[in-house]
């Protein structure tokens, strides 16, 4: 049998780690992404509850479900008759990083032997009411339920965001790009643009500066303005059935 050595890619030797010397937390950024949740629709066109998937920003889970909830859709229809089921949504959210203030951050040298890998959010279930509710499968519906109209509000609030990334250091001290492995997809841009005012000493070798990448980890402060939901879709190539 042969056996491979287990090796990170992203781990080199260097005798001085990167640090960042000048960093300015980005105020006004304009962000966007998409928040998608499953809907159960009763044979009236009635959203009876629904199931936050994946988040593009914190704080949506409540405003998600009680806007949803009790709005009208066309219900999904097998041979022309009106069914209950549950229906993929993707609604695209919209709002503004309004100010931001760095807590702490600490920048990590890769381990060798072990590739740094995203964190696997937790995935929500529903209570126990939508879990008992009778649904047909998406494979067996002709039409699927969709919505007549959506709209979401989230107000403005305050956050403190955890982030954890790979970063590379170029050898004039500058972020050219990273790996998100822990961010909430919608703050993108803010991370993107954060990193972008980096001003790093970067890592050495013999005294010769060398590009790097780091592991970078942080908790920021984030003064978010109200999201706003502006487009959506039906996600016809997913399914979802409660577990």
């Amino acid at each position: 049998m042969v056996e491979l050595e287990s090796v990170n890619p992203f781990a080199a030797p260097v005798d001085q780690p990167p640090k960042v010397l000048q960093s300015v937390p980005p105020r006004k950024v304009e962000v966007s992404g998409i928040a998608t949740v499953a809907a159960y629709v009763d044979v009236k066109g009635e959203c009876l509850g629904t199931v936050p998937l994946e988040l593009p920003f914190p704080g949506l889970t409540s405003p998600l479900v009680e806007e949803l909830t009790g709005s009208r859709f066309d219900a999904a229809r097998a041979d022309d008759v009106p069914k209950p089921s549950w229906v993929v949504l993707d609604i695209v959210m919209q709002g503004k990083v309004k100010e931001s203030e760095l807590l702490d951050q600490l920048l990590e040298l890769p381990e060798p032997a072990s590739p740094p890998e995203p964190n696997t959010p937790v995935a929500m279930t529903p209570p126990g009411n939508l879990r008992e509710l009778p649904a047909i499968p998406q494979a067996e519906l002709s039409v699927l339920a969709s919505p007549r109209r959506i709209r979401v509000h989230a107000p403005g609030r305050e956050e403190e965001v955890h982030l954890r990334a790979l970063v590379h250091i170029t050898e004039t001290g500058h972020c050219d790009r990273y790996v998100p492995l822990e961010l909430l997809d919608g703050l993108n841009p803010w991370l993107s643009a954060y990193l972008a005012s980096w001003r790093v000493q970067p890592a050495t070798i013999d005294g010769v500066a060398q590009a790097s990448w780091v592991v970078y980890s942080a908790r920021v402060r984030m003064k978010l303005s109200s999201l706003d939901s502006t487009n959506f879709r039906v996600a016809r190539d997913r399914d979802y059935t409660p577990e």
